[in-house]
């Protein structure tokens, strides 16, 4: 198979291939309900980025979603201005997105906003990256800077990743939306390494015989910073993130992440079965979203849903798209909601979280340059001490869940 480099990496999951993004923008939109459903109510749980593309999604498709949401709309993308300086942004929710996250840049792309790169290690649109481990400071503003150990590292990986993984076949068949290739190549990978942690799987490569190698490499790591918080986990989540580019060419939103969901809760779509001209959820929502679900209950063919308020409605279909354990802990549901093997797998769920700090300042003083050493005084820093450097998988994960929701119940047709 020959592979033209010039189409989009996309969020071409593995295990579920399906090519979302071009539905997006295909001529007929993402298909038709019957007839009689038509204007049919449906609950939308969450005002998250999964929530609103549900929402906006489903008016579309001339169904009536009914937003439900606890806090503000937004989610986990949730940019806070900053008192008295509103034009100064914190992003305290998902910060960077990867460009292969197609489907949320359709979004972008609807809404008119603009991106920008985000300065990740070692990037080309950093200044500058600082590198402190075991007590010694590499500065760099390159890889081509990079002391020879840290390049053996990049290439202990890169040739794990094509040795073991096939990356090259996996990446063309992404790109041209070859699911027979993807799904012959992902099979024979997850049953060789479904029970290989991502530590197992650079111990047991070739490349990464040195220890050394693979300290530096769970410090350092690749992409977006240091992986070895994720050395117990699956190699089979790390694949996942790499095979689709979730971890490289990575920007940020010009004016907050939070203008998507919030976009979507204004956007009149052009065309949409049913709806009148500039129909938008929030003209479908005069009072706003509904407050936050307390219980769910299956009524027969239907699903019951509690808000805080006490008002209980029934609905035909459910989208729930907040964390899971949500199912768990914060929510009131009969044991009836799912299937026992589907409870089991949310109890199993883990989320990994981060905290967050920002302070305003009254000039960029980490650009003022050491006259000693004509460089940056500080840089992006990737360290083995408490300050680490780099990412979160949360925020990494947040473009790659962006439109993963849990469907709890069908429309009928």
């Amino acid at each position: 198979m020959t592979s033209d480099s010039s189409l989009p990496l996309t969020m071409i999951v593995p295990d579920f291939p399906f090519s979302y993004d071009r539905w997006l923008s295909h001529p007929e939109g993402l298909g038709s309900v019957p007839s009689d459903r038509i204007g049919a109510e449906v609950a939308v749980v969450g005002g998250g980025m999964a929530g609103m593309t549900a929402a906006y999604e489903l008016m579309r498709l001339g169904l009536r979603p009914v937003v439900y949401e606890a806090g503000q709309l937004g989610g986990r993308m949730r940019s806070v201005p900053f008192p008295k300086h509103p034009r100064h942004i914190a992003e305290m929710g998902a910060m960077r997105f990867p460009l292969s996250a197609r489907s949320l840049f359709h979004y972008v792309g609807l809404l008119g906003l603009t991106s920008r790169p985000f300065p990740n290690p070692l990037a080309p649109q950093t200044p500058s990256t600082v590198i402190d481990l075991n007590g010694s400071q590499v500065s760099t503003r390159g890889e081509d800077e990079l002391p020879e150990v840290y390049r053996e590292v990049a290439d202990a990986w890169a040739k794990s990743l094509q040795e073991r993984t096939e990356l090259s076949l996996m990446r063309s068949a992404i790109r041209e939306r070859d699911v027979c290739t993807l799904k012959s190549v992902w099979n024979r990978i997850v049953r060789e390494f479904d029970d290989v942690s991502f530590y197992g799987f650079l111990a047991g490569s070739p490349a990464f015989r040195s220890f050394r190698h693979r300290e530096i490499f769970g410090q350092v790591g690749f992409g977006t910073g240091g992986w070895d918080t994720d050395f117990p986990n699956s190699v089979l989540e790390v694949l996942r993130v790499v095979f689709t580019g979730a971890d490289t060419d990575q920007v940020l939103l010009e004016g907050g992440a939070q203008q998507v969901p919030c976009g979507l809760w204004t956007h009149a779509p052009a065309a949409a079965a049913r709806w009148p001209a500039g129909t938008t959820l929030a003209s479908l929502h005069e009072d706003g979203p509904r407050p936050a679900v307390t219980a769910l209950r299956r009524r027969g063919d239907n699903i019951q849903v509690e808000d805080k308020s006490g008002e209980a409605r029934d609905y035909p279909a459910v989208v729930f798209t907040p964390h899971v354990w949500t199912l768990l802990s914060r929510i009131e549901c009969d044991s009836s909601l799912l299937t026992t093997p589907q409870w089991l797998a949310v109890e199993r769920t883990h989320y990994m979280g981060s905290s967050k700090l920002f302070v305003l300042t009254d000039r960029p003083f980490w650009r003022d340059t050491d006259p000693r050493t004509g460089r940056d005084t500080m840089g992006m820093t990737l360290t083995d001490r408490m300050p680490r450097g780099g990412a979160s998988m949360s925020f990494v994960k947040a473009g790659l869940l962006i439109l993963r929701v849990l469907v709890l119940f069908r429309l009928r047709g």
